[in-house]
């Protein structure tokens, strides 16, 4: 008999144990190992040198600085004549035994259980995350996405039969990920548009910060953050437009202020937009304005209902929210 094996480091240290966790599946096993100490590197001076080890029983000389690197809790130690790299955590396994008659050599079918398998296991160790963040308050710890699990397929006594045939392409794309932080391959235009931007007295608004905490939040797997935020920039947005446009006739700041606060978005979006630059997303882009009532529908299951959504629809979120800004930026630029 085999079984699908989700396996995933955990950003923290646990009691070794099973944990129930809910999801939307229904309860699902945790298995958690012990916190421990896992060398990946290790340096020694000479053959017969004392490997260094965590340290913290009374009388190490050894010294050592942690850090948090999702998905792991890294620590580089130094002692005993020697130096190693490695992680601290607990290690975290669901197991789904698969039919009798699976055949684990059909790569499609055992494809379409490895993707089903993959949402419910990531919806069970995020669950797990979710509460121990909360809990012990490790606000940096993020939740785990694809490419942080390894799902294999093994016999119940642990011989490997099938490696995750994704595990090495998405290694890639984190790696290629990493890389983007090198921007001296950037281009010359690239490099001219920023020494622009820099002399600018306000290059980056309140609602393009709000949009990038939304990108985060979405590559973190926080889906309904990821959409309130976007509704929030927009509004953020459309509010400075608005108060900018309204000081500009004369109105005073506690009747900007009043009046904004009274409004909801779809109607500084339309008649308030339409009264103080002439122009109505709901007149001037109807697309865009249908777009914007599925992001408000959304944010409103969101807030009001409880509703969790899929990472399409926060990706479809930012993206309205994206076009939301641009738009608004074409008509600050009509408004000078």
């Amino acid at each position: 008999m085999a079984a699908m094996v989700a396996f995933a480091s955990l950003p923290f240290g646990l009691g070794g144990g099973e944990y129930e966790t809910a999801t939307a599946a229904g309860p699902v096993t945790v298995h958690v190992t012990e916190s421990q100490y896992s060398p990946l590197v290790t340096v020694s001076a000479g053959s017969g040198s004392q490997e260094p080890s965590p340290g913290g029983s009374e009388g190490d000389a050894g010294t050592s600085y942690t850090w948090y690197d999702h998905p792991f809790v890294l620590r580089v130690v130094f002692g005993g004549d020697g130096a190693s790299l490695g992680s601290i955590g607990s290690s975290a396994s669901i197991l789904r035994p698969l039919p009798d008659d699976a055949d684990i050599d059909d790569q499609a079918t055992l494809a379409g259980m490895r993707e089903d398998f993959s949402e419910v296991a990531l919806d069970a160790l995020n669950h797990l995350i979710a509460v121990v963040r909360r809990k012990a308050r490790l606000y940096r710890v993020l939740d785990l996405r694809r490419d942080d699990i390894e799902i294999t397929v093994r016999d119940l006594d642990g011989t490997l039969l099938c490696e995750d045939p994704l595990h090495e392409a998405l290694v890639q794309q984190e790696t290629e990920l990493a890389e983007s932080f090198d921007l001296l391959e950037q281009s010359p235009q690239w490099y001219q548009e920023l020494a622009t931007a820099l002399r600018e007295p306000e290059p980056v608004s309140l609602a393009d910060e709000l949009m990038m905490e939304s990108e985060r939040a979405h590559s973190q797997r926080f889906t309904r953050q990821a959409i309130t935020t976007c509704h929030t920039a927009v509004e953020t947005a459309v509010s400075a437009l608005l108060s900018r446009q309204m000081g500009r006739r004369g109105i005073t700041d506690s009747v900007v202020y009043h009046t904004l606060a009274a409004r909801a978005l779809a109607a500084k979006l339309d008649v308030l937009l339409q009264r103080n630059t002439g122009s109505s997303l709901r007149r001037s882009n109807r697309p865009l304005w249908k777009a914007f009532n599925m992001l408000n529908d959304l944010r409103n299951d969101v807030v009001h209902r409880g509703k969790r959504p899929s990472p399409q629809e926060a990706q479809f979120a930012i993206q309205t929210a994206h076009d939301l800004l641009q738009w608004m930026d074409v008509l600050r630029s009509r408004n000078r």
